[in-house]
């Protein structure tokens, strides 16, 4: 790839994350992060696309014109139709995420979803009162073997729809304590692994994140605190 094709992918991506956080912006009331009256019914929606493609159920189709909506956008860009989906399931997602919360389950800059899981695995291990378990790395303990086979087979998902799938079974894992993600980070994430070259150094960076030690007598963050 080119200098200037790089340079291109690159203003595109950022253009494209930042209209896809103009559109989690746009669900709350500026910084109180108050579901807007008409929020719920709009997730609802968002929520019944995920078990369909974007072709064939689109209801996330205003969204997905508004992310890439910059003029040098082209329909026919294997990365723009890639963003396609990433902006249906990733929303969706999201909309999974959200549900039932009072603050958003967004979180600019927030954790990755290797980093999200780590906190679940310490949570998880605390919350049964499990004194056995070491405090440094509660991702091998036996309480948390679901969470890391979902984000293992996550991780070596062959494509973006059987990572949807994988991380779709985690979602409400994270809502239940819960933990934030950071939606636009993984929205780009998930276009990405639509090719293959990509998915390899994105799943290296969720397995550092998710195996990091933690200091002992930490205690799980989540967006209570």
């Amino acid at each position: 790839m080119t200098a200037p094709a790089i340079s291109r992918r690159h203003r595109l991506n950022d253009e494209r994350k930042k209209r896809l956080q103009q559109e989690l912006d746009g669900l709350f009331k500026g910084r109180k992060d108050e579901l807007l009256d008409d929020a719920p019914a709009i997730l609802s929606r968002w929520r019944r696309g995920l078990s369909h493609s974007p072709d064939t159920m689109p209801v996330l189709a205003m969204q997905i014109a508004n992310v890439l909506s910059h003029p040098e956008e082209r329909e026919t860009d294997r990365e723009a139709q890639a963003w396609e989906a990433a902006v249906h399931y990733g929303l969706g997602l999201f909309a999974v995420h959200q549900q039932s919360q009072d603050r958003s389950m967004h979180q600019r800059s927030g954790p990755s979803l290797g980093a999200a899981c780590r906190l679940l695995t310490n949570h998880q291990a605390q919350a049964l009162e499990r004194r056995e378990f070491s405090p440094a790395t509660p991702q091998f303990e036996t309480v948390n073997r679901g969470i890391v086979r979902r984000l293992e087979s996550a991780m070596s998902s062959v494509s973006a729809a059987e990572l949807v799938g994988h991380v779709r079974g985690l979602v409400p894992m994270l809502r239940q304590v819960p933990i934030v993600l950071d939606y636009v980070q993984f929205t780009a994430e998930l276009a990405a692994w639509a090719h293959s070259p990509s998915r390899g150094p994105t799943a290296l960076r969720w397995g550092r994140h998710f195996y990091a030690p933690f200091p002992t007598g930490n205690k799980p963050t989540t967006n209570k605190e």
